[in-house]
């Protein structure tokens, strides 16, 4: 597994996603044990032999607080004897995390997905905000509707889109 980092800011969400393949026999003890794992999602395609663990972080404090915890050393330590890592942990931010959790779709994929995401915003800022800022400088109305889109799109849109279109995105 390749590993992405991105320069962000102290204050952006961010993901870890870490890829354990189990050892012959112990792919069930593998999976419960990282299904125990409550601050993380696992994703695993039945017949493909990698497991991965996406843990969401607020920011880069709380994710470097769990990469350097006693939690995690414990989790490795456990899963030392019926896995092993694939690669490093990748670090993703902002719409990335949202695509790599269904398997890196082709990029037509993610961008359509991102347009069903984002034509019904457009829509609906045109429709009850646009109005509302057209005295605004030309400069200050353009910066309005990406914030107001890139924000909506990471927090509520991708989240819906992806857990709708997963299956779909991952074929």
């Amino acid at each position: 597994m390749t590993t992405i980092l991105r320069e962000t800011s102290a204050r952006d969400p961010l993901v870890l996603v870490s890829t354990w393949r189990a050892h012959p026999g112990h792919e069930a003890d593998l999976e419960q044990r990282l299904t125990d794992e409550l601050d993380a999602v696992l994703l695993h395609e039945a017949g493909v032999p990698d497991y991965h663990l996406v843990h969401r972080f607020a920011d880069r404090g709380a994710m470097r607080r769990w990469l350097d915890s006693a939690d995690r050393d414990a989790l490795h330590d456990e899963l030392a004897g019926i896995a092993e890592r694939v690669g490093e942990p990748e670090r993703l931010s902002g719409l990335e995390p949202w695509f790599t959790a269904v398997g890196k779709p082709p990029k037509w994929k993610m961008w359509l997905a991102s347009f069903v995401g984002a034509y019904p915003l457009v829509v609906l800022f045109q429709w009850l905000a646009a109005p509302h800022v057209e005295h605004l400088p030309l400069l200050l109305r353009a910066a309005l509707l990406p914030l107001v889109l890139l924000s909506l799109m990471t927090y509520v849109m991708m989240p819906v889109v992806t857990r709708v279109l997963g299956g779909w995105l991952a074929r």
